[in-house]
């Protein structure tokens, strides 16, 4: 399995929102972010964060993914890495995405295996959470299975031990315009 929702269903995590000078403008025309998003998000990224759009590689497709193994996203992983020495990778996934949703979801192949696996986690910790509330933490499930799996790739490992590389996990919110850093809480207190 290409990343591990059981590791990440258990994370404990903090929502904060995202500071427009979270990563400062180096105010120079040179990739330093590597955004990962998804395809029909409406997210700006150059709104979110403050910098010029020319600090910003994007690559978007369904559901914010790398891991799917098809060539654009390795390249833009490589690309990223190697030579543009970007020093921050951002997982943005968004609320009310249509993969999360059930009917949504059983139409585009192996994404209906992963929102089954997790609606059936979340019915057996909470049966009181309504379908708004469940897609917003499925959709931060798999933002941070994301942002972990990216992390084990042996090219990210070496670039965040070698150079400091900081991989980040954000969700969007459409309705408030807002966007919303997932911080894990051993990060938040230091212990990670």
């Amino acid at each position: 399995m290409p990343f591990d929702f059981n590791t990440a269903v258990r994370k404990r995590y903090a929502i904060l929102p995202v500071p427009r000078d979270f990563i400062p403008s180096s105010e120079t025309p040179t990739s330093q972010i590597l955004w990962v998003g998804c395809s029909d998000s409406f997210i700006i990224e150059t709104e979110t964060l403050d910098v010029l759009p020319e600090e910003i590689f994007v690559h978007r497709n369904l559901g914010n993914l790398l891991h799917n193994r098809d060539l654009s996203s390795e390249s833009a992983l490589d690309w990223c890495l190697d030579l543009l020495k970007v020093k921050h990778i951002v997982v943005c996934g968004h609320y009310d995405c249509a993969l999360i949703r059930e009917n949504d979801a059983n139409e585009v192949h192996g994404w209906h295996k992963l929102h089954r696996t997790n609606t059936e986690y979340l019915s057996n910790i909470n049966n009181n959470l309504n379908t708004e509330d469940r897609d917003r933490i499925l959709e931060e499930i798999y933002v941070l299975a994301e942002a972990d799996w990216i992390r084990t790739q042996p090219n990210v490992k070496k670039a965040i031990s070698g150079r400091g590389l900081q991989v980040h996990a954000f969700v969007y919110d459409k309705a408030r315009n807002q966007c919303v850093r997932l911080v894990e809480l051993d990060m938040v207190n230091g212990a990670k």
